[in-house]
């Protein structure tokens, strides 16, 4: 792919007003050639840098949205791509836009260009594409690719917000106790002097504390990053770890509810979509599972848990049995599955399955405020909790042994 740059522009128009924008493009010499054919003027051009070039999760969607509404109001495949082009200030993802014209100006189709890229776009994506062209319905196809990230997107961030509070509390625990023990604690230890040997045992514990983190605070911090290092790269390259990790969530009381119906909604939601556009029920449950491309490096990604559940349903499917009847209650409740059955009868299962996926997204909605809730007092009782320890320790010399003082 091409070399491509981030300038800033300022420049004025034909009327003498301001302009000002970004650009995406190989040099400045070709940035001032293509801002002259704009017919603007008094050219000012800034180099930008961008560090991380990959594309945000709601970039991409933007961009769909916006190709979706383009094919739309009727504007042919190239000239949507060739306008989005002109907007598109991330690097990665116009390289991903030149090199889809690029194949279409070859003769290729669009899925087959998407599926030769392997970026940003999921098998199951390029599957309701390759559709959509087959029907010369694929606006309508992107739009709803679109809004099903859009709601994919808005779950995640949910679920991200309730967790993001906890870890920042916790957070700031670890960091107060650390202060404590290590600048506060010891002022204690100079006060009782010759006396150690007599404090009680947890005064002497926390002392003792108090001095490893004074040798080894700088070496404790290099061990715990490299701790999480390495479990977040056996996260992504070991099978076996993953499904341990998905088995401990699962046993978190509240936690696991909330794991359980994102899963489900995910699931309901993308498997719908598939049916609705009239792929197969097989193929559709097939697109669950870990695809091979030699342009995608091989990890361990996505939901283990859910990938086996999808194993175990087609194995059922395979042997006669309905899908209703094949879906673990794990995935689905006993009634629920009797809803799915409604719709295997009347042919309207793809309804179905949006209407359990709203359904659930209600009943998620209200354990996570549920959960919110919750959370705000406990954090604060385990930060009062480990500084009225550390204190408490700290004075319980005083309370018991005022001789200790000299």
């Amino acid at each position: 792919m091409q070399n491509l740059k981030l300038f800033s522009w300022k420049a004025t128009n034909f009327l003498q007003q301001k302009q000002a924008g970004m650009l995406v493009i190989e040099n400045v010499q070709e940035a001032k050639r293509y801002l002259l054919q704009q017919g603007l003027n008094n050219i000012y051009l800034q180099r930008h840098w961008q560090l991380n070039k990959k594309p945000k999760k709601i970039e991409f969607c933007d961009l769909l949205t916006q190709l979706a509404m383009l094919l739309q109001s009727s504007i042919p495949l190239k000239d949507s791509l060739q306008i989005l082009l002109r907007n598109c200030v991330n690097i990665s993802l116009n390289q991903w836009v030149r090199y889809i014209l690029k194949n279409l100006e070859g003769g290729l189709s669009f899925s087959q260009s998407v599926a030769q890229s392997g970026l940003y776009f999921s098998y199951q994506e390029r599957q309701l594409i390759s559709v959509g062209e087959m029907t010369g319905d694929l606006a309508s196809v992107c739009q709803q690719i679109a809004e099903h990230r859009q709601q994919a997107l808005a779950l995640q961030r949910k679920i991200q917000k309730i967790l993001l509070y906890p870890m920042i509390v916790l957070s700031i625990s670890v960091i107060l106790t650390a202060l404590l023990l290590i600048f506060i604690v010891p002022q204690f230890a100079e006060m009782y002097g010759s006396n150690q040997s007599e404090l009680p045992f947890f005064t002497q514990l926390l002392l003792n504390i108090s001095s490893f983190l004074q040798q080894y605070f700088f070496h404790m911090i290099a061990v715990s990053i490299l701790f999480f290092y390495l479990i977040k790269l056996r996260l992504h390259n070991s099978y076996s770890f993953q499904l341990k990790k998905d088995w401990f969530l699962s046993h978190v009381p509240l936690l696991n509810k909330i794991i359980r119906l994102n899963r489900t909604i995910s699931f309901c939601r993308s498997l719908g979509l598939m049916l609705n556009s009239g792929i197969p029920l097989q193929q559709s449950l097939y697109s669950f599972l870990p695809q091979n491309s030699i342009n995608i490096q091989k990890k361990i990604e996505g939901d283990l848990t859910l990938i086996n559940e999808v194993k175990l349903t087609l194995r059922g499917i395979e042997q006669g049995y309905k899908f209703s009847q094949s879906v673990s209650s794990n995935l689905f409740s006993i009634q629920t599955q009797q809803m799915l059955q409604v719709g295997e009868k009347s042919g309207n299962l793809g309804l179905i399955l949006q209407h359990i996926a709203e359904n659930q997204q209600q009943q998620l909605d209200h354990q996570i405020d549920l959960l919110s809730q919750m959370l705000e007092p406990f954090m604060m009782v385990i930060i009062g909790g480990l500084i009225g320890l550390i204190m408490l320790g700290m004075y319980l010399p005083i309370f018991n042994m005022g001789s200790l003082i000299q």
